[in-house]
């Protein structure tokens, strides 16, 4: 359930699709992983609106930095949709885009971000960062603005 402007709405949301659309790694040379904050990661979040399918898509790149050299370890880019449904009561068309509610986007940019970890541990296994423990994602500091285009 979603409280949008004083109403609670029903739906059901499920994964429609996963796609790894790339995964690169660097050979950046020898660094220590025994350092705290050795990674620093960035990740980028956007959001589309699929009126025709009833979908939500999320697209995302996490870059894996090695801060002592300042280069890129890996990349990673995934996109992830999400068909809900009744999708008319619960994405609100507007004039300039749609308006998404602020609970579900919350809880799709979770579910993604839980999907990124797993997919970065299991690219990563057999590398130097095969052991690395990811960090945890407030994904409340991602959603900077409630309209989506």
């Amino acid at each position: 359930m979603v409280d949008n402007k004083e109403k609670e709405i029903q739906f059901q949301m499920r994964i429609s699709s996963i796609n790894v659309l790339r995964f690169s790694q660097y050979d950046i040379g020898e660094f220590d992983t025994n350092k705290i904050d050795v990674i620093e990661y960035q990740s980028d979040f956007n959001v589309k609106v699929l009126e025709e399918s009833s979908e939500l898509a999320v697209e995302t790149t996490v870059k894996l930095k090695v801060q002592e050299l300042d280069s890129y370890f890996g990349e990673l880019k995934v996109l992830m949709k999400f068909h809900i449904t009744p999708f008319e009561t619960v994405i609100k068309k507007e004039r300039s885009g749609f308006q998404v509610p602020d609970a579900l986007m919350l809880n799709l940019l979770n579910i993604v971000a839980g999907t990124i970890r797993g997919i970065l541990h299991e690219k990563l296994r057999g590398t130097i960062l095969q052991n690395e423990i990811f960090p945890l994602i407030d994904t409340r500091d991602f959603m900077k603005a409630k309209e989506v285009k």
